[in-house]
């Protein structure tokens, strides 16, 4: 059997509700880092040019400060 027969491309979505960081965020800041990762996996090419826009757009939205939601990407780029 070969390999090209069995690989499947494995998604890893909601991967990012396991973390700690995550667990320790209120429910609207959680609801808003959900939005964040799901533009993500929407447009992932153009998501890191439109980042910033991005944080800005859901901290409007759902009404959370742009620094803590920065702050929580940066921790978890810290706990990698």
């Amino acid at each position: 059997m070969r390999f090209d027969t069995i690989y499947e491309n494995l998604v890893e979505r909601e991967e990012h509700k396991k973390s700690t960081e995550y667990k320790r965020l209120s429910p609207k800041m959680k609801d808003a880092v959900d939005e964040i990762f799901k533009k993500m996996d929407a447009k992932p090419s153009d998501f890191l040019n439109s980042f910033e826009k991005t944080i800005k757009d859901i901290s409007k939205k759902f009404k959370v400060p742009e620094k803590k939601l920065m702050g929580y990407f940066e921790k978890e780029m810290l706990s990698i």
